[in-house]
């Protein structure tokens, strides 16, 4: 999420596969407002390629893509 610590928002953020386009963000929306879970989520971002944790190579660095995000939203 983004925002401050115990008062954040969730976001969904995408990242496409290499060489194709990002899906529509009203297409994504209207997904999110099917299910409860997700209605709530407002903000979609796309994200050319997610930062992994060097330690991990496999795993997205949340923190890095949360610091990412906030900086989308200014």
């Amino acid at each position: 999420g983004i925002g401050a610590r115990g008062q954040q928002t969730p976001v969904v953020i995408i990242e496409p596969h290499a060489g194709q386009s990002p899906p529509p963000l009203d297409e994504l929306r209207a997904l999110a407002e099917q299910h409860a879970t997700t209605r709530p989520i407002k903000r979609f971002l796309i994200h050319k390629s997610f930062p992994v944790d060097i330690r991990h190579n496999a795993k997205i660095f949340r923190e890095k893509l949360a610091t990412w995000a906030e900086e989308m939203e200014k």
